[in-house]
């Protein structure tokens, strides 16, 4: 890893871990409800349930963010 891509890592690492998890946490899980409803709505013309796809995307959502943080503690930890 060069210097670049560690001061990147650095300043993420600096605004926190909520903020990360949050932010790109939700970003995911926004794109995976917007895919899912548009499939389920025009490829598979079902009923979508919005409150059931809001949670299961959400706790995903906030997985994936959390996953996302180990990794970025554990490559600044690497020399």
């Amino acid at each position: 890893m060069d210097k670049k891509q560690k001061a990147k890592l650095k300043e993420l690492v600096e605004g926190g871990k909520w903020n990360y998890v949050l932010t790109y946490g939700s970003r995911y899980a926004l794109f995976m409800f917007l895919f899912f409803w548009f499939f389920t709505k025009f490829i598979l013309e079902e009923e979508f349930w919005v409150g059931l796809n809001l949670v299961i995307w959400g706790i995903a959502g906030l997985i994936i963010g959390l996953w996302g943080w180990s990794n970025i503690n554990k490559k600044l930890k690497e020399k």
